[in-house]
Parts: structure tokens; C-alpha cells; sequence
């Protein structure tokens, strides 16, 4: 009963209590967000995944596949297939000349090039084709946009706060303690069973709710977690390149440059081009080979679209160590760090505020419910006390 009068107690039931569906709901979306590529081509098998067998298609060819059914777009970037059963994916700005021009993800099989089909990048609703990037901007800033992300940032502090609290109330003071906490007597009272799983499952994720809080939270204010670092390392920002057009040669092909790329970075697997839409800046390579942290690989490679000239590279070999860790960030976030087994982790952990929301909120009730029917029987036996008394008046 001591622990239930101090202020770590206070803070944590009250954060539980005002903010647990919140939580909860941060939580599950973070949870389906760690597989949403799995998760988006089942959802959408007619659009994210292919059968055919053959030769696959160059991106030269797929882009103008993707300039005849979009006349008026503009190619912003490419996903290349690199697995079976994935197409490629191209994200097309329709007529960019006018003010508020609505950006496409188109699909084309990558060995007929067919166009299989195009989804609104602008559009959020519960719909298959929309459902995972709504989830994603309700995780991000709960559909506020800006506003949104710093509610979104004060949320995860808070729930940072929750997370050491309760790790605070429940942590054990040795190894005896550890293995009680961690048991559960399925003999006891529902109530009990629900607050010793909640403080055993609360024990046992501590270590990666505290991860993925405290990164969450840091991913919401990025610019100043980055100015922080660049105190003790340099983190430069992420850059935009610009190329000096050569008069002199002819631009070199699509296919030229990624080839000349490949052929720079011959261990690594090219997964995303990025282009300027109006070429007025290096094109920005995305590069992964076995053993990477992000999902989309740790190197970056911006390159002249016109000569195929490297202009600059952002890898483990030519980051900073305030960079290094800024790049660590997401991937800790979404558990792709750890590969797999990190992912399912980060998974669990997402799904754990709301089991302890309900355990918690299980307890609170029936402990009031309790301590309701406690006063009104004290009550009623002070009635009972005073009766005879009033009778021998």
C-alpha cells in the first residue's frame, strides 16, 4: 500500500486513466505499420503483385510505359521490384503545372510493363487501396497534419512518462523478486490476475517501449534532436544537389545511369530513384545490401541525371557519428535494426498499451468498485451500532 501513495504512483494511474485509449491506438497503428509493405500488397494483390515470369523490364521502359498513360505526369520516383511477385511502383505528379496537382502511385508489371492500375497519394480514407497510408498519417499527426505531429510529440512524452513510471512502481530489487513478478497465480481473483499480468507484461516489454517512445519522440522533433547532436558531431541536412548542365554531350539514358550506379556499388541492391521534377538537382539512389539497418539501406548516393557523375554519398563509410546515430533512429523506431526477429519485437510492443490499458483499467474499476461497497458497509454497520442505541433513549 506504500507504493499507492507516491507521486510515480499518481502519475501513472492518472496517465493510464486520461490517455490509455490513446495510447492504445498510437500503439496498435505503430504495431501494423512495422509490415506495411506485407500487409499493403495483401490488401491490394491486384495492384502490389505480379505472377508473371520473365525478363524483367528496364525502369527506361517502365517510365515511358508510365508517360503513355499519363500524358501530362511527371515521374518523381521509382521502386524497383526486387523480390518475386513485386512490380514496380511509380510515384507520378498528374499535370504538375497546375497549383495543387495530385500525386499518383502508379503500378506496371515489371516483365509485360501493363499498367496495373493507380492510387491517389492525396486521398485518406478506410478503403484498401488508401487504409495503411491513413494509418500511417494517424500514427504520424493524427490527420492534423503539422498541428498534429506536436500533439502526436507531447503524446509520446507523456507516454514515455507512463513507461518509466510504471517501470519505476514494478521494477524488482532482486533476482528472487524478478522471477515473482514475472509469475502469475492462475488460483487468485480475476483482479489480481489482471494487475499481475499487467505489471509482468509491462516488466518484460520495458526495454522496448521505452525504445520506441523515446524514438518516437525524437522522430517528431527531428530538426531539434538533430541540433542537439550537432553539438557534440556534425549532422549536415539533408541535401539538395544541384548539376550544371553539360551542352557539350548528350544527357545520358535512365538505364545509362542506373547501370553506372549499380556498377559503383556492386554489392548493393538498388530499391528507390528519387528525381527532382524538374531535374533541377542530383537524382537521389536508394542502396541496400545484407546487413543494413533501414529498410531502404544505409547508403545514399545523390547523382547527376545528365552524366551519371556521383556528387555525393552519405554511407557508414562517409557519415559522421552525430549522422550515424540520426540514421539509427527510424530504424530502432521500427525495429528493422534488428532485422525479423527486431520487427516482431517492435510489433509486440506496439500491441502491449493496449493490453495494459485494459489490465489497468480492469483493476482501477474493480478497486473502486471495492472500496465503494467497503464505505457502504462501514456505513451501514455504524447504522446498526447507533440503533440500539437510540432505542434505550
Amino acid at each position: 500500500m506504500r507504493w499507492r501513495r507516491t507521486p510515480w504512483f499518481t502519475v501513472h494511474r492518472w496517465l493510464g486513466i486520461g490517455l490509455g485509449a490513446w495510447f492504445a491506438l498510437v500503439g496498435l497503428s505503430g504495431a501494423i505499420l512495422v509490415f506495411e509493405d506485407p500487409i499493403d500488397a495483401w490488401l491490394n494483390p491486384e495492384l502490389l503483385s505480379s505472377a508473371a515470369q520473365g525478363v524483367q523490364l528496364s525502369a527506361q521502359a517502365v517510365v515511358e510505359r508510365a508517360e503513355a498513360v499519363y500524358p501530362l505526369g511527371l515521374v518523381e520516383k521509382i521502386r524497383f521490384p526486387v523480390a518475386d511477385g513485386q512490380v514496380y511502383r511509380l510515384t507520378v505528379r498528374a499535370k504538375p503545372r497546375r497549383v495543387g496537382a495530385e500525386r499518383i502511385e502508379a503500378t506496371f508489371d515489371p516483365v509485360s510493363g501493363a499498367h496495373l492500375g493507380g492510387r491517389s497519394l492525396e486521398t485518406l480514407g478506410i478503403a484498401p487501396p488508401d487504409l495503411l497510408r491513413t494509418l500511417y498519417e494517424f500514427h504520424r499527426n493524427v490527420l492534423l497534419g503539422n498541428a498534429g505531429s506536436n500533439i502526436v510529440g507531447v503524446a509520446g512524452l507523456l507516454l514515455l512518462a507512463s513507461t518509466i513510471t510504471g517501470f519505476v512502481l514494478a521494477a524488482p530489487r532482486s533476482r528472487a523478486a524478478f522471477r515473482r513478478i514475472v509469475s502469475i497465480n492462475p488460483r487468485a481473483s480475476a483482479t489480481r490476475i489482471a494487475f499481475d499480468l499487467h505489471r509482468s507484461i509491462g516488466i518484460v516489454f520495458a526495454i522496448t517501449l521505452l525504445l520506441a517512445t523515446l524514438t518516437g519522440a525524437t522522430l517528431v522533433y527531428v530538426n531539434y534532436v538533430r541540433d542537439l547532436v550537432s553539438v557534440f558531431s556534425q549532422v549536415a541536412s539533408f541535401p539538395t544537389v544541384p548539376w550544371q548542365p553539360q551542352k557539350s554531350s548528350e544527357p545520358m539514358q535512365l538505364d545509362s545511369v542506373v547501370a553506372a550506379v549499380r556498377a559503383r556499388f556492386p554489392s548493393h541492391t538498388l530499391l528507390e530513384v528519387h528525381g527532382s521534377p524538374r531535374q533541377m538537382a542530383g537524382h537521389l539512389y536508394y542502396l541496400w545490401r545484407p546487413g543494413d539497418v533501414h529498410r531502404l539501406g544505409d547508403t545514399l548516393a545523390w547523382i547527376n541525371p545528365l552524366s551519371g557523375e556521383l556528387m555525393i554519398e552519405r554511407s557508414p563509410r562517409t557519415r559522421t557519428a552525430g549522422e550515424g546515430f540520426m540514421h539509427w533512429l527510424f530504424p530502432l523506431h521500427s525495429g528493422t535494426a534488428f532485422g525479423t526477429p527486431g520487427q516482431i519485437a517492435m510489433a509486440a510492443t506496439g500491441a502491449v498499451p493496449l493490453f495494459l490499458v485494459c489490465t489497468g483499467w480492469w483493476v482501477w474499476l474493480r478497486k473502486r468498485r471495492g472500496e465503494r461497497v467497503s464505505r457502504e458497509r462501514q456505513v451501514a454497520r455504524q447504522h446498526e451500532l447507533r440503533a440500539p442505541l437510540k432505542g434505550a433513549r
